[in-house]
């Protein structure tokens, strides 16, 4: 009977980490926790106390095998962490879980003892988590080196030599909870990487890394609600290069690729940190400037039209040529006072017309009175 009441518990125990890495899965898809990429201080401490958490409820169904005694399959939560995040959120579980352990239970000599367990299984989880191997074998390792310290202390606790003979039964289950969960949490990750890349793609201009015709819009869309919501100015930059077609005739479109390149990065150089920069098909960029009256907006404009025709451009195999841009510019509600995206891209677009009809190489700005350059 009680060999089927610890099946039970292991059972339960597996599924609640089996639904623990789905949702954090969920998360990982959302927030970027699992995603490969470096996990902040900041992320790895919410990891942490999530990972916390989800063990406490697992302790709720442990499996008491004697006075003081567990049986459960806590410690996987501290070996998957460690195994996909890292020392550090590895450590913030481990020592929320060894406090939970001697606060829900009893002080007892026992209870202690585990707890100083758990905390040192997170230490060396977390030294593990650095070593370059993969992560079954992580996972692996840090799961047989909880169940010989486990063991370990069954052996030298006064009363327990009766309750070993759970053990082997314990170990099983461990071993092929952690294979079953390695591969449901691949699963995870593979899909929530190809979903990430599929976003991006969605969103980014394939060649220059900036945002896309589609996501300017959301941006524009956003920044525009929130300018009239907090009367601020909002400007958009409307960029086109002088004579592009002439330089992909003269020198094959690879070099007219490298100069969009260059040029992207001279936009983002000369921008400030929160401008957004987009590249909206062909020659055609915009620089969307939040919070930037008129004035400002003009000198912004002025500065990346500088910055462009006076650095030389490098075109493969050793070619260096000169380029300069047509700029046109809207603001609201200075030009354009209505609250209305498609008002304000049809402005800088007007603008950036007359600028390309009148010399190029400079910055035009529509009057609302005169639609006329000023």
């Amino acid at each position: 009977m009680m060999m089927i009441d610890l099946i039970a518990s292991l059972f339960a125990n597996f599924c609640i980490l089996v639904t623990f890495v789905f949702f954090s899965g969920r998360l990982a898809k959302k927030y970027a926790f699992l995603n490969g990429t470096k996990v902040t201080p900041l992320a790895g401490v919410s990891a942490g106390v999530l990972f916390g958490l989800f063990g406490m409820i697992l302790m709720s169904y442990s499996f008491l095998a004697g006075p003081g005694t567990y049986v459960n399959l806590l410690h996987l939560t501290i070996v998957i962490i460690a195994s996909y995040l890292g020392w550090l959120p590895t450590l913030v579980c481990a020592l929320i879980l060894a406090i939970c352990r001697v606060i829900f239970y009893d002080s007892s000599y026992n209870s202690v003892t585990t707890a100083i367990t758990l905390l040192f299984n997170g230490i060396l989880c977390g030294w593990i988590s650095v070593f370059p191997w993969s992560r079954l074998r992580k996972m692996m390792v840090g799961n047989l080196l909880w169940m010989g310290l486990f063991l370990a202390l069954l052996l030298n606790t006064k009363g327990n030599l009766s309750i070993i003979s759970f053990y082997p039964l314990q170990l099983i289950f461990s071993l092929g909870a952690v294979l079953i969960i390695y591969y449901i949490a691949e699963h995870i990750q593979r899909s929530n990487e190809v979903f990430t890349q599929l976003e991006v793609r969605a969103t980014t201009d394939y060649l220059t890394g900036l945002n896309n015709l589609q996501q300017f819009h959301r941006h524009l869309e956003t920044e525009m609600a929130q300018a009239e919501r907090h009367q601020e100015s909002l400007s958009l930059l409307a960029i086109d290069i002088d004579h592009f077609k002439v330089i992909n005739d003269t020198y094959g479109h690879p070099a007219g690729d490298e100069v969009l390149r260059q040029l992207t990065r001279r936009l983002c150089q000369h921008s400030r940190s929160h401008d957004i920069v987009s590249r909206n098909g062909g020659e055609e960029f915009t620089v969307l400037l939040p919070d930037c009256p008129l004035l400002q907006a003009k000198s912004a404009a002025e500065r990346l039209r500088e910055a462009v025709e006076n650095e030389l451009f490098l075109l493969p195999p050793d070619n260096r040529i000169t380029i300069t841009v047509s700029i046109g510019l809207a603001c609201y509600p200075e030009t354009v006072p209505g609250a209305d995206g498609r008002l304000l891209v049809q402005s800088a677009d007007q603008a950036l017309y007359h600028a390309k009809n009148t010399g190029r190489n400079r910055v035009s700005i529509n009057s609302p009175a005169s639609d006329s350059e000023y």
